[in-house]
């Protein structure tokens, strides 16, 4: 029996160590909560295809969409590496003189901007060079930025100021946009409209919204939801903005080119995580705080499903074709995928205790 077993696992090793895992975009990449390993995971057959074994545990996780590389953090240890998976080999691991708590990619996965939302400091890193562009140690403590899709400035959320603040690569100069009367209350991470026309920004102390025009950096547009408004979402489509509030539960649509009302209802315990369908139109929407989820529709501006996972999510995230939304558990080995259209729901079996954080290579979240 051992012999047969041994058989086994090594045509196992033998079949993983010639899978091609070059192509991000047919993958996902899942960190064990334990052990210092990423799965990754073929998104046609949804199984396990490929382990990578890391120098160290895995916070957070991210691949560039358009080349074979994967990025991993680990907060601990101020350390960021890059993985080539065509070669499967690592090629560096780059010591940082910030904690790596917040990673973002662009939308062209060139350039990943690492910040720390409790002591400060920013770096910008070359996810192609696997090195750093440049630092700055006395950025503001922020959480996650958001890129620009100009490539050229960085939006982010300066709570000690009651400012969003934004920083020019290219000048490497901040500019800044007040928004609050007085610092001290809460401000989310900034969102944008597709064409980047628009920032958003929650209030996540008094219910506000903000609206601000990114040509001209001002407070355009004021919304009000509620108490406790979880980051505004924008769709990929541009069409609406979501608002959530994670204290009622309250779920608000705006439409963004006229900025009117479109849509209101509510889902139990709340929601901070929405996964967006084809054409804007059916949506996920879930939460970090419980395990309830419902599915959105916007047509008929109603939830048409509701349901509870067996764990609490971790992270959602949406296929670029707005067919299929992936759901992480920190507490659970495996990742859900509900099919939006259908609303079934499956389960893919990946690591061995719980998600640390995973990625899809290639998603529709490219508003957020």
């Amino acid at each position: 029996m051992r012999l047969a077993t041994c058989l086994i696992l090594l045509t196992y090793c033998l079949a993983a160590s010639g899978q091609d895992i070059s192509n991000p975009r047919r993958y996902m990449f899942v960190a064990d909560t334990l052990e210092p390993v990423i799965d990754v995971v073929d998104l046609r057959s949804e199984e396990v295809v490929y382990r990578i074994k890391t120098e160290t545990l895995v916070d957070h996780v991210l691949v560039t969409p358009y080349a074979p590389v994967l990025i991993y953090a680990n907060i601990e240890a101020q350390s960021v590496s890059f993985y080539n998976l065509e070669s499967k080999t690592l090629a560096r691991t780059l010591q940082l003189d910030l904690i790596p708590r917040h990673l973002v990619i662009d939308t062209s996965g060139r350039r990943v901007a690492v910040t720390d939302s409790q002591e400060g400091g920013f770096a910008l890193l070359s996810a192609y060079g696997f090195s750093v562009e440049f630092e700055l140690p006395d950025f503001p403590a922020t959480g996650d930025v958001l890129f620009d899709p100009n490539d050229v400035d960085i939006y982010f959320s300066d709570v000690s100021r009651g400012q969003v603040g934004v920083l020019d690569m290219n000048l490497r100069r901040i500019f800044e946009i007040p928004v609050l009367d007085a610092p001290g209350d809460g401000l989310s991470s900034p969102s944008r409209s597709l064409d980047g026309r628009y920032i958003y920004v929650a209030n996540t102390d008094s219910g506000e919204v903000f609206g601000i025009n990114a040509f001209n950096r001002t407070v355009y547009k004021t919304f009000r939801n509620g108490a406790a408004p979880a980051r505004p979402y924008t769709t990929p489509e541009g069409l609406f903005l979501y608002v959530m509030d994670e204290r009622t539960g309250r779920f608000s649509v705006f439409d963004q080119q006229r900025f009117e009302p479109w849509a209101e209802v509510e889902l139990e315990g709340g929601a901070d995580l929405v996964s967006v369908g084809r054409f804007d139109r059916l949506n996920l929407l879930s939460s970090t705080m419980h395990r309830a989820y419902g599915i959105y529709d916007n047509i008929e501006r109603r939830m048409v499903s509701r349901g509870e996972f067996p764990g609490t999510p971790l992270d959602s995230q949406g296929a670029a074709d707005g067919r299929t939304a992936y759901v992480a558990f920190r507490d659970r080995p495996e990742v859900a995928v509900i099919d939006i259209e259908t609303q079934k729901v499956r389960f893919i079996a990946a690591v061995e205790h719980g998600v640390a954080d995973f990625v899809v290579g290639l998603t529709n979240n490219v508003c957020h």
